[in-house]
């Protein structure tokens, strides 16, 4: 279904339709070329006015039976009007009749591998592409398969090929970073990027990429320079700059972040996430005021914005309003049910008001949604130890370690800390030996819990020879 091959003029074309429409209204008889019902029917499909499309395909199919285009034509309006058993029939009958068409191939391919049959689907596409090496759509087509399958070497190397046969394929390069990035190959990405983007220094979605993997590498100061080069190219490409202002958050530049967030804001598809973003930068530099201003906005942008509505509930949480705090949180939970975090910052409001009871069941709603979460876990315990003492606080913990399965030091450091409280020293130097085996770099998480313990004695002798044998 690929109406490049005709030559009408979009105005002869409106006109076809126009013409073709009139006659079946009226019911009167109207002669086309072959060519015209192609064209007139290929663009009612594509507007998805199926049944004037599908009467355009069987007068085609009429007067000119043996026309392959009219054939395939009609394949796709199956498939278009959800009748793949039907679309398959054809597309079968099709291939046994014109032995080497590519088109039906990919068609049926396409109904396979959405029924599951990826192996046959992979087949097709293979035949295609024997057929036809140069083709575009084959061989994006394979590529997505492997994809499907998890095969993201054979993947790559497809949209490499692609590129390098047709570098400025938009598609092929975004699918090929979309491979690297869930085969975790970002190292590779890079390479490839860093190459391509030199042989090809105009490209502004490559350095846009090459920005993005730096990024995910925890490389602001590379992403910066590569979101650079993309607008130094169009210098109104507003993803590059958003990116950029991300970069500079990554890199603890907050002024340089707002900077860029406060351009971006300007933008009318980046209204409410350059707001976030500005929450978020003006939070951790903890101007709370300012930074709920700039999540009311972002919501006022767009009140789907279930992030900038947690962020506003937690800014007003640390200026101790949390009347307001909880009725924003309880919006974000009416949002998204599931979510673990909203149960968890509203159980943690609760604790602020010290109402133990309630924050438990909010802590208990935030396991439900994650049982994997381990500061609920964490918080629950702490919530216990306030609400009915020592005792149900380690019965949490032990709970924990159940369900979480894994040896967690977390969990383990947090028992320690909890039985030097209650001067139980034989059990805690146990625990604090096993989250030191664990993961010895999490033992200050005693102090920040109770930062008394920092002059515990003992728990400095230990870690001390721990961290020196």
């Amino acid at each position: 279904m690929d109406s490049s091959d005709n030559y009408f003029s979009e105005e002869d074309l409106d006109a076809l339709v126009s013409r073709f429409r009139n006659a079946v209204e009226q019911d009167e008889s109207e002669y086309f070329e072959p060519d015209e019902l192609e064209a007139i029917a290929d663009v009612l499909l594509k507007n998805d006015e199926l049944i004037l499309a599908k009467s355009a395909i069987d007068y085609g199919l009429k007067m000119f039976p043996d026309n392959e285009d009219f054939q395939i034509l009609d394949i796709h309006y199956h498939v278009l009007d959800n009748r793949s058993d039907a679309a398959e029939i054809l597309a079968r009958r099709f291939i046994e009749t014109f032995t080497d068409n590519v088109e039906v191939r990919l068609v049926l391919a396409s109904i396979m591998s959405d029924r599951g049959n990826h192996r046959e689907a992979l087949d097709l596409l293979e035949q295609a592409r024997e057929m036809d090496p140069e083709s575009e759509h084959a061989i994006t087509a394979l590529s997505m398969e492997y994809q499907v399958l998890g095969q993201h070497r054979k993947a790559i190397e497809l949209y490499r090929e692609i590129l390098e046969n047709n570098p400025t394929d938009e598609f092929a390069l975004n699918e090929l970073i979309f491979v690297f990035e869930v085969a975790n190959e970002i190292n590779e990405a890079i390479r490839f990027l860093t190459d391509f983007a030199d042989r090809y220094p105009f490209n502004q979605q490559a350095w846009f990429h090459l920005a993005n993997t730096h990024n995910i590498n925890n490389e602001p100061m590379k992403a910066i320079e590569a979101y650079d080069f993309a607008l130094a190219i169009d210098p109104a490409f507003m993803p590059a700059m958003f990116g950029k202002g991300h970069s500079y958050m990554f890199a603890g530049d907050h002024l340089k972040a707002i900077d860029c967030f406060r351009e971006t804001a300007e933008s009318d598809g980046f209204k409410a996430a350059s707001y976030l973003s500005l929450g978020e930068a003006y939070s951790q530099m903890n101007n709370y005021g300012l930074a709920s201003e700039y999540y009311l906005k972002s919501i006022e942008a767009d009140a789907t914005y279930n992030e900038s509505r947690m962020g506003l509930a937690y800014c007003l949480y640390m200026m101790n309003l949390d009347e307001e705090a909880l009725r924003h949180v309880n919006e974000a939970i009416l949002n998204e049910p599931e979510r673990t975090d909203t149960y968890q910052l509203k159980g943690t409001i609760l604790m602020n008001m010290e109402n133990y009871p309630d924050a438990v069941t909010e802590f208990r709603n935030a396991i439900r949604a994650d049982k994997e979460n381990e500061e609920a876990w964490l918080d629950l315990s702490e919530a216990h130890h306030f609400l009915t003492g020592f005792e149900d606080a380690i019965k949490i913990l032990h709970e924990a370690e159940e369900v979480l399965e894994a040896e967690n030091a977390m969990i383990t450091f947090r028992k320690a800390a909890l039985l030097f409280e209650a001067g139980k020293n034989q059990e805690a130097v146990s625990q604090l030996l096993t989250g030191l085996s664990i993961n010895a770099e999490l033992y200050t998480t005693i102090y920040s819990y109770n930062k008394e313990l920092e002059n515990n004695e003992i728990i400095q002798e230990i870690v001390t020879m721990f961290l020196n044998q």
